[in-house]
């Protein structure tokens, strides 16, 4: 690495968010695995920053949180190469997609974690210039966030991917193939982003980290636990959980400031390891049918071979929620079907769905026959947008879809943000 002028030196010292760490125990490094067919030599690195277990203000739990955090550094190749990029005067785009947790919930937009890494490599690297996309949905798990990635992170050219699900994905099939369809699809990209892994909890412990950490070690990706880190210093009683979060769920600036500290950390961790070049493995681990998912929204071009939008029926372009400004609703003055025509192996409604009696259902037919009833009223809903998964083939196949109202919802409102379909 090339040595940062002191002058640099001398302002990151007085800001927080020059708070990277050169410590931590290389113990916690999970060994790269063979799948992504990673070799690694270690060799020191001279940082010319403030360390961050020397900075007054860090407390002893957060000191040994940091380590514990650290699951792997995996292959180091994509990230350090971004990293020597900024500190060579170029550009990247740092990249965010999650939940709540990534949106910043509960604190201000300068007070999430997103906003404070970038603020900090910007500090970190002033000859440099560090763009970054915050696409946090509150409430929206790795099913969706699949279906969205494209348009939100990949479009923008995203350098370096930070992901976020595991307080909102559960522990079943779909939530599993959504979260390594979105991986692998992310590390397919010509411009060969970093891919990092942060895996939160609840202050319940709900945490669906233990697949997660299979699939980031099977691709030897950069893993940070704020998961581990938190569950040790809470059972060791050297912090309580009101230190760092608003509720069971959002951290407060506190708690963001923290996870800026451990994401700091593991940068550092990956610089002092040199990686060969990344190389993915062919082969999946618990599958990946929903790779290069498409979403069509109601500016579709018409461009994909396999969509064909043929009628919006009695559906008008309006609709609108979270992360979703161009979909369809339901003009109750008719009862036309959606009709349109697909290849796909996967095919996923996205709706708003809501706790309210005047929201309604449709029925979807694939092929003449009907193959799902989705209500959009449900006890959970709040206005959110949730992709409903209608079908999974095991190869891909011909569809002609129709989308119709329900019988008893033609006076409800159903509104369609999106469809997602992938062809694998």
């Amino acid at each position: 690495m090339n040595k940062l002028r002191l002058t640099s030196f001398l302002a990151a010292a007085a800001m927080c968010v020059s708070l990277f760490s050169a410590c931590g125990n290389s113990a916690n490094n999970a060994e790269p695995t063979e799948n992504a067919e990673t070799a690694q030599t270690t060799e020191a690195v001279t940082f010319s920053y403030p360390l961050i277990e020397d900075d007054a203000s860090l407390s002893e739990a957060e000191k040994q949180m940091l380590s514990t955090s650290l699951v792997s550094v995996g292959n180091t190749h994509r990230l350090n190469e971004k990293l020597k990029t900024l500190e060579n005067g170029g550009e990247i785009t740092l990249g965010f997609i999650g939940g709540s947790i990534t949106y910043g919930y509960t604190v201000q937009p300068d007070e999430c974690f997103a906003s404070k890494v970038t603020d900090l490599l910007k500090e970190r690297y002033p000859s440099g210039t560090v763009n970054y996309v915050n696409k946090g949905i509150s409430g929206t798990p790795s099913i969706l966030g699949n279906l969205r990635l494209k348009r939100d992170i990949l479009d923008n050219n995203a350098d370096i991917i930070f992901v976020e699900y595991a307080v909102n994905d559960g522990m079943e099939t779909d939530y599993k193939e959504s979260y390594e369809s979105l991986v692998r699809t992310a590390l397919e990209q010509e411009n060969e982003p970093a891919v990092v892994l942060i895996l939160n909890r609840t202050k319940e412990g709900h945490s669906a980290q233990e697949y997660m950490k299979n699939i980031g070690e099977f691709y030897s990706l950069p893993m940070i636990s704020t998961a581990d880190a938190l569950t040790e210093a809470l059972d060791n009683g050297t912090i309580k959980w009101e230190d760092y979060y608003n509720d069971s769920s959002h951290p407060n600036p506190n708690g963001h400031t923290l996870f800026c500290k451990l994401i700091a950390h593991a940068f550092d961790e990956s610089l002092k390891v040199q990686s060969d070049e990344y190389v993915l493995p062919v082969e999946s681990i618990f599958g990946a049918p929903y790779e290069n998912a498409v979403l069509i929204e109601a500016d579709y071009d018409g461009s994909n071979s396999n969509f064909t939008m043929e009628s919006l029926g009695s559906f008008t372009n309006s609709s609108s929620a979270d992360g979703f400004t161009k979909g369809w609703s339901f003009d109750k003055s008719t009862n036309e079907p959606m009709k349109f025509r697909v290849n796909a192996n996967g095919l996923f409604i996205i709706c708003r769905r809501n706790n309210n009696a005047s929201m309604g259902k449709f029925e979807v037919y694939i092929n003449g026959a009907r193959a799902k009833v989705v209500d959009t009223n449900q006890s959970d809903g709040w206005g959110d947008p949730y992709a409903f998964k209608i079908i999974k083939w095991q190869e891909t196949k011909d569809m002609e879809i129709e989308i119709r109202p329900a019988e008893d919802s033609s006076d409800k409102n159903i509104d369609i943000l999106g469809i997602g379909f992938s062809t694998n």
